[in-house]
């Protein structure tokens, strides 16, 4: 990897480019991110939908599933978005050979941040959130240092202590983002299964008569404990959540690089060891 080969235009971006970007990266390595996240989602969903289908789990089995499945999916994302973003191919095979001891190190290390967040947020979820934020370029700092030592140092940790408020407020852009894209692929998919498959995801699943309820809040009610209990919807929704996480942690990335090209100059590092290369040459 040379830093001088960079993919990614290394210019100041708000939350709404990141997003954007995230977004063109991934429809132009949409098959090997399709690879990891089957590697992940497959395998946790086919566990949530035999737990609450055989011993009557509900939703919240599939937020905690998705919450420490979702660590090892970023790993495996980062390890080869952020070479690719740096000059180098990415491949589901050549993502897979870059992991090593450190990889499984930093996995603990990332499903125990992600006990602390859940206990944080049980008792509000603003320690939670701030706790997410403040260690959540861990792996983006793990994999940079490992392909060059200048692309992550002390310093890098100090410049992010000062972009916390910002980087709170672009965290919560991006989830809600993230939360409306959930919901709008979670319809799309219930309509496409029931008038092109005929197997619905949702509501087409319900077989109960909703003239049965006179109150409001009573139908409401019901509707969302269906939803959280039926073992397709369930796994549907578990399934289109691990289809977001990609948009989001990508995006988390490219805010990463938007805080070092801001405070760390790296355009400008990028412009110096591009001239010396010229000038090498000459």
């Amino acid at each position: 990897m040379k830093f001088e080969n960079v993919a990614v235009p290394l210019v100041p971006r708000s939350t709404a480019n990141c997003i954007d970007l995230a977004l063109c990266f991934m429809r132009q390595h949409l098959k090997p991110i399709a690879g990891l996240w089957a590697t992940i989602a497959v395998p946790a969903c086919l566990l949530v939908y035999v737990l609450v289908d055989q011993f009557e789990f509900d939703l919240s089995l599939a937020i905690v599933v998705f919450i420490f499945a979702s660590s090892p999916l970023g790993i495996l994302l980062m390890t080869g978005a952020a070479p690719c973003a740096f000059g180098e191919r990415f491949s589901y095979r050549g993502t897979l050979r870059r992991l090593g001891w450190t990889d499984l190190w930093l996995m603990i290390k990332g499903l125990l941040l992600r006990v602390a967040i859940l206990v944080a947020s049980m008792i509000f979820i603003f320690p939670g959130w701030y706790l997410g934020v403040k260690y959540g370029f861990m792996v983006e700092q793990s994999v940079l240092s490992k392909m060059a030592r200048h692309l992550h140092d002390r310093r890098a940790d100090e410049l992010l202590q000062g972009e916390i408020s910002d980087l709170v407020f672009r965290s919560a852009a991006i989830a809600v983002f993230c939360l409306m894209s959930w919901w709008v692929l979670l319809l799309t998919a219930d309509f496409m299964g029931s008038t092109l498959l005929g197997w619905p995801l949702l509501m087409g699943r319900y077989k109960g008569d909703f003239s049965y309820f006179t109150d409001l809040g009573e139908l409401f009610g019901h509707i969302f404990r269906f939803l959280g209990t039926d073992p397709v919807v369930i796994t549907a929704e578990l399934a289109v959540a691990f289809l977001v996480y990609p948009i989001a942690r990508l995006a988390w990335f490219f805010c990463y690089i938007d805080v070092r090209v801001r405070r760390d100059c790296w355009d400008m590092e990028l412009k110096f060891l591009q001239e010396a290369q010229r000038l090498e040459t000459t």
